[in-house]
């Protein structure tokens, strides 16, 4: 948590809403070294994805989350929520 580039108060601000409805891979990895932690645009402003970048984040034992950013309204509706992502995993011997 330390080496993360943003407060985690500051991620869920950013992370809730109908702006995003998108927070499985947020929640799922926030803590891990798969969160960026150098600034993107200005020293102490922290990392934020923009419109168009490919994200893929990839655990073996998990597999892979992938996406491009896009505006959320934009994007399908979010029908794979957290607790469907537990099932998932649990079906699967991972949990």
């Amino acid at each position: 948590m330390s080496q993360i580039s943003r407060d985690p108060l500051d991620l869920v601000a950013q992370t809730c809403g109908a702006h995003h409805q998108y927070p499985d891979g947020f929640c799922l990895y926030l803590g891990t070294l798969f969160a960026p932690v150098q600034d993107r645009r200005a020293p102490g402003a922290g990392f934020t994805h923009e419109i168009g970048d490919e994200v893929r984040i990839t655990e073996p034992r998990l597999g892979t989350l992938q996406n491009r950013v896009s505006l959320s309204p934009d994007c399908p509706a979010w029908s794979f929520g957290t607790s469907a992502l537990m099932r998932n995993l649990a079906a699967r011997g991972l949990i």
